[in-house]
Protein backbone atom coordinates (compact mmCIF):
# COMPACT_ATOMS: atom_id res chain seq x y z
CA UNK A 1 0.00 0.00 0.00
CA UNK A 2 2.57 2.56 0.80
CA UNK A 3 4.58 1.87 -2.68
CA UNK A 4 1.11 2.38 -4.22
CA UNK A 5 1.17 6.11 -2.59
CA UNK A 6 4.72 6.90 -3.55
CA UNK A 7 4.25 5.58 -6.84
CA UNK A 8 0.97 7.59 -7.35
CA UNK A 9 2.84 10.70 -5.74
CA UNK A 10 5.70 10.45 -8.50
CA UNK A 11 3.23 10.14 -11.16
CA UNK A 12 1.43 12.82 -10.65
CA UNK A 13 4.35 14.73 -9.87
CA UNK A 14 5.95 13.69 -13.29
CA UNK A 15 2.22 14.91 -14.88
CA UNK A 16 2.10 18.56 -13.59
CA UNK A 17 6.35 18.66 -14.98
CA UNK A 18 5.23 17.38 -18.29
CA UNK A 19 2.33 19.58 -18.39
CA UNK A 20 4.17 22.59 -17.71
CA UNK A 21 7.02 21.48 -20.09
CA UNK A 22 4.61 20.69 -22.78
CA UNK A 23 1.11 20.67 -22.67
CA UNK A 24 -1.94 18.92 -20.74
CA UNK A 25 -2.71 16.90 -23.88
CA UNK A 26 1.20 15.41 -23.60
CA UNK A 27 0.70 14.81 -19.65
CA UNK A 28 -2.45 12.85 -20.32
CA UNK A 29 -1.23 10.79 -23.10
CA UNK A 30 2.31 9.97 -20.76
CA UNK A 31 0.17 9.64 -17.87
CA UNK A 32 -3.13 10.35 -16.87
CA UNK A 33 -4.56 7.79 -19.48
CA UNK A 34 -1.93 5.21 -19.55
CA UNK A 35 -3.16 2.10 -18.71
CA UNK A 36 -0.63 1.31 -16.33
CA UNK A 37 -2.30 4.83 -14.25
CA UNK A 38 -5.31 3.53 -15.08
CA UNK A 39 -4.02 -0.11 -12.85
CA UNK A 40 -2.34 2.00 -10.79
CA UNK A 41 -6.09 3.25 -9.42
CA UNK A 42 -7.99 -0.02 -9.62
CA UNK A 43 -5.45 -1.72 -7.34
CA UNK A 44 -6.14 1.38 -4.74
CA UNK A 45 -9.92 0.45 -4.96
CA UNK A 46 -8.77 -3.24 -3.99
CA UNK A 47 -6.39 -2.31 -1.42
CA UNK A 48 -9.09 -0.42 0.29
CA UNK A 49 -11.83 -2.61 -0.33
CA UNK A 50 -9.74 -5.49 1.00
CA UNK A 51 -7.93 -3.46 4.11
CA UNK A 52 -11.98 -2.83 5.00
CA UNK A 53 -12.77 -6.28 4.85
CA UNK A 54 -9.31 -7.41 6.26
CA UNK A 55 -9.29 -5.15 9.26
CA UNK A 56 -13.42 -5.37 9.87
CA UNK A 57 -13.42 -1.35 9.74
CA UNK A 58 -17.40 -1.70 9.80
CA UNK A 59 -17.19 -1.79 13.55
CA UNK A 60 -18.63 1.68 15.47
CA UNK A 61 -14.85 1.82 16.90
CA UNK A 62 -13.27 1.65 13.86
CA UNK A 63 -15.53 4.33 11.95
CA UNK A 64 -12.80 7.09 11.43
CA UNK A 65 -10.64 4.61 9.52
CA UNK A 66 -13.17 3.63 7.52
CA UNK A 67 -14.58 6.99 6.46
CA UNK A 68 -10.61 7.28 5.69
CA UNK A 69 -11.18 4.08 3.22
CA UNK A 70 -14.59 5.11 2.13
CA UNK A 71 -13.34 8.70 0.86
CA UNK A 72 -10.56 7.34 -1.04
CA UNK A 73 -12.87 5.22 -2.93
CA UNK A 74 -15.64 7.89 -3.29
CA UNK A 75 -12.87 9.85 -4.68
CA UNK A 76 -11.30 7.10 -7.04
CA UNK A 77 -15.20 6.63 -8.10
CA UNK A 78 -15.27 10.62 -9.19
CA UNK A 79 -12.26 10.05 -11.06
CA UNK A 80 -13.77 7.11 -12.59
CA UNK A 81 -17.00 8.92 -13.77
CA UNK A 82 -14.92 12.21 -15.02
CA UNK A 83 -12.85 9.61 -17.25
CA UNK A 84 -14.99 7.46 -18.56
CA UNK A 85 -19.17 9.10 -18.35
CA UNK A 86 -18.59 13.19 -18.11
CA UNK A 87 -16.99 15.25 -20.56
CA UNK A 88 -14.87 18.32 -20.24
CA UNK A 89 -15.16 21.61 -22.12
CA UNK A 90 -16.18 25.23 -22.55
CA UNK A 91 -18.75 27.24 -22.94
CA UNK A 92 -18.00 30.93 -23.55
CA UNK A 93 -21.10 33.39 -21.85
CA UNK A 94 -20.47 36.95 -22.53
CA UNK A 95 -22.26 39.58 -20.08
CA UNK A 96 -25.99 39.82 -20.41
CA UNK A 97 -25.85 36.88 -23.00
CA UNK A 98 -27.14 33.65 -22.94
CA UNK A 99 -25.89 30.37 -24.48
CA UNK A 100 -26.90 26.71 -25.46
CA UNK A 101 -23.63 25.38 -26.76
CA UNK A 102 -21.00 23.57 -25.36
CA UNK A 103 -17.44 23.14 -27.16
CA UNK A 104 -16.16 19.59 -25.98
CA UNK A 105 -12.12 19.76 -25.51
CA UNK A 106 -11.96 15.73 -27.03
CA UNK A 107 -10.04 16.03 -30.55
CA UNK A 108 -11.08 13.60 -33.28
CA UNK A 109 -10.01 11.96 -36.55
CA UNK A 110 -12.86 12.30 -38.55
CA UNK A 111 -13.02 10.18 -42.33
CA UNK A 112 -15.92 10.50 -44.58
CA UNK A 113 -16.75 7.31 -46.75
CA UNK A 114 -18.95 8.55 -49.68
CA UNK A 115 -20.34 5.56 -51.76
CA UNK A 116 -23.45 4.20 -53.19
CA UNK A 117 -25.42 1.93 -51.24
CA UNK A 118 -29.16 -0.04 -52.39
CA UNK A 119 -28.18 2.71 -55.50
CA UNK A 120 -28.26 5.70 -53.94
CA UNK A 121 -25.36 7.84 -52.79
CA UNK A 122 -24.72 7.33 -48.91
CA UNK A 123 -22.03 8.81 -46.54
CA UNK A 124 -20.64 6.84 -43.77
CA UNK A 125 -18.64 8.69 -40.83
CA UNK A 126 -15.86 7.30 -39.02
CA UNK A 127 -14.95 9.06 -35.69
CA UNK A 128 -11.81 8.58 -33.63
CA UNK A 129 -11.07 10.63 -30.14
CA UNK A 130 -7.39 11.08 -30.23
CA UNK A 131 -4.90 13.07 -28.44
CA UNK A 132 -1.81 14.45 -30.23
CA UNK A 133 1.39 15.62 -29.45
CA UNK A 134 5.11 17.28 -30.70
CA UNK A 135 6.77 14.33 -28.80
CA UNK A 136 4.81 11.52 -28.99
CA UNK A 137 4.57 9.34 -32.42
CA UNK A 138 0.91 10.41 -33.16
CA UNK A 139 0.50 6.84 -34.33
CA UNK A 140 -3.22 5.26 -35.07
CA UNK A 141 -5.41 3.24 -36.73
CA UNK A 142 -8.47 2.19 -37.78
CA UNK A 143 -10.22 -1.05 -38.77
CA UNK A 144 -10.53 -1.92 -42.06
CA UNK A 145 -13.46 -4.98 -43.31
CA UNK A 146 -11.34 -7.28 -44.92
CA UNK A 147 -14.11 -8.30 -46.75
CA UNK A 148 -14.94 -4.22 -47.99
CA UNK A 149 -15.14 -3.24 -51.92
CA UNK A 150 -12.53 -1.10 -53.10
CA UNK A 151 -13.72 1.89 -55.06
CA UNK A 152 -11.72 4.62 -57.21
CA UNK A 153 -14.14 8.27 -56.99
CA UNK A 154 -13.87 9.79 -60.53
CA UNK A 155 -14.90 13.39 -60.90
CA UNK A 156 -16.02 14.60 -64.56
CA UNK A 157 -17.73 18.02 -66.28
CA UNK A 158 -18.35 16.55 -69.88
CA UNK A 159 -21.93 17.68 -69.74
CA UNK A 160 -21.00 21.10 -68.01
CA UNK A 161 -22.03 20.79 -65.10
CA UNK A 162 -19.60 18.13 -61.95
CA UNK A 163 -20.71 15.13 -61.47
CA UNK A 164 -19.05 11.54 -59.22
CA UNK A 165 -18.64 8.48 -60.04
CA UNK A 166 -17.48 5.45 -57.97
CA UNK A 167 -15.54 2.68 -59.89
CA UNK A 168 -16.09 -0.63 -58.17
CA UNK A 169 -12.87 -2.88 -58.40
CA UNK A 170 -13.40 -5.53 -60.56
CA UNK A 171 -15.99 -4.10 -62.84
CA UNK A 172 -16.22 -1.46 -65.82
CA UNK A 173 -18.47 1.48 -66.13
CA UNK A 174 -19.70 3.53 -69.27
CA UNK A 175 -19.60 7.21 -68.45
CA UNK A 176 -20.90 9.20 -71.57
CA UNK A 177 -19.35 6.91 -73.81
CA UNK A 178 -16.44 6.04 -72.14
CA UNK A 179 -15.36 2.88 -70.74
CA UNK A 180 -13.43 2.87 -67.41
CA UNK A 181 -12.06 -0.33 -65.77
CA UNK A 182 -10.63 -0.82 -62.47
CA UNK A 183 -8.62 -3.60 -62.05
CA UNK A 184 -10.08 -5.58 -64.86
CA UNK A 185 -7.84 -5.43 -68.00
CA UNK A 186 -10.56 -4.27 -70.81
CA UNK A 187 -9.68 -3.13 -74.36
CA UNK A 188 -10.62 -0.34 -75.54
CA UNK A 189 -11.08 0.97 -71.78
CA UNK A 190 -9.39 3.51 -69.94
CA UNK A 191 -7.77 0.67 -67.55
CA UNK A 192 -6.46 2.14 -64.11
CA UNK A 193 -5.22 -0.42 -61.66
CA UNK A 194 -3.99 -0.85 -58.31
CA UNK A 195 -1.21 -3.36 -57.14
CA UNK A 196 0.20 -3.14 -53.92
CA UNK A 197 -0.99 0.47 -53.41
CA UNK A 198 0.68 1.57 -56.83
CA UNK A 199 -1.96 3.01 -58.63
CA UNK A 200 -1.41 3.04 -62.66
CA UNK A 201 -3.45 4.00 -65.86
CA UNK A 202 -3.44 2.34 -69.25
CA UNK A 203 -5.47 4.40 -72.08
CA UNK A 204 -6.46 3.80 -75.78
CA UNK A 205 -5.28 7.30 -76.63
CA UNK A 206 -3.57 9.65 -75.95
CA UNK A 207 -4.01 12.97 -73.85
CA UNK A 208 -2.64 15.04 -71.37
CA UNK A 209 -2.57 16.01 -67.27
CA UNK A 210 -2.68 18.17 -64.61
CA UNK A 211 -1.86 17.71 -61.22
CA UNK A 212 -3.91 20.28 -59.20
CA UNK A 213 -1.74 20.54 -56.43
CA UNK A 214 1.46 22.02 -58.09
CA UNK A 215 0.44 22.55 -62.21
CA UNK A 216 2.71 19.65 -62.58
CA UNK A 217 1.83 19.03 -66.16
CA UNK A 218 2.29 15.78 -68.54
CA UNK A 219 1.32 13.47 -71.16
CA UNK A 220 -0.36 10.18 -71.51
CA UNK A 221 0.20 7.68 -74.09
CA UNK A 222 -1.46 5.78 -76.09
CA UNK A 223 -1.76 2.16 -74.54
CA UNK A 224 1.53 2.57 -72.34
CA UNK A 225 1.20 2.11 -68.40
CA UNK A 226 1.59 5.13 -66.87
CA UNK A 227 1.48 5.99 -63.21
CA UNK A 228 -1.62 7.55 -62.34
CA UNK A 229 -1.24 10.66 -60.65
CA UNK A 230 -4.40 11.12 -57.98
CA UNK A 231 -6.22 14.52 -57.80
CA UNK A 232 -5.57 15.25 -61.01
CA UNK A 233 -7.54 17.00 -64.27
CA UNK A 234 -7.55 14.04 -67.23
Amino acid sequence: MAFLFISFAVAMAAGTFIENEYNTDTARIWIYNAWWFEAMMLLFVVNFIGNIKKYDLLKKEKWATFILHASFLFIITGAFITRYISFEGMMPIREGATENEFYSDKTYVTIFVDGKYNGEMKRRVFEKPLLFSPVTDNHFSIKEDPNGVQYLKLVESSEGSRHEHYLKEGEVQNIHNLLFAFNKPTNGAININNAGGAYTINMPFEGDYMRMSDQLKGTVLKDSLQPLMMRSLY
